[in-house]
């Protein structure tokens, strides 16, 4: 789902009362990277219980405050540099191993280990793991349970 369906999405689920967002395509770094240290400071509670892609992955890294659905998904893939008006998927866009990197050494060990299971972050197409596995794989990490 491309990053406009999202918007458009969120957009209608809003102007109807309903504003909880259900795939989160993640983006730039920067902005996730302003919400976790709010989230860091203020120690509010970050619930994970939807899809979750890319740079949204920083999000795991938001603290005690952190919950995850065991049915949500985390989409994982390789950071890209993406040549301004062009989109990830343009032939000039290109793996950036200093983006990769910073996305690994955001996100918790328990995590990169299990994303590598899978060489997610080899790859410039999305990976999937569910909650559940994070879970698994991050004990540390506790589970929400929606009421």
């Amino acid at each position: 789902m491309n990053i406009l369906k999202c918007i458009l999405i969120a957009a209608i689920l809003t102007i109807f009362g309903c504003a909880t967002m259900r795939v989160d395509p993640g983006g730039h770094f920067s902005g996730y990277v302003e919400r976790i240290t709010r989230t860091q400071q203020t120690k509010e509670m970050v619930i994970i219980d939807y899809e979750c892609d890319s740079a949204c992955l920083i999000l795991l890294s938001s603290g005690p405050g952190l919950r995850i659905s065991k049915h949500s998904r985390f989409g994982v893939h390789e950071a890209r540099f993406v040549v301004p008006g062009t989109n990830y998927w343009d032939d000039t866009s290109r793996r950036t191993e200093l983006g990769t990197n910073y996305l690994k050494s955001q996100i918790p060990e328990c995590a990169v280990k299990l994303f590598e299971t899978k060489h997610a972050f080899d790859r410039p197409d999305l990976t999937y793991f569910t909650g559940a596995q994070v879970l698994k794989a991050c004990p540390e990490i506790q589970e929400y349970i929606a009421k």
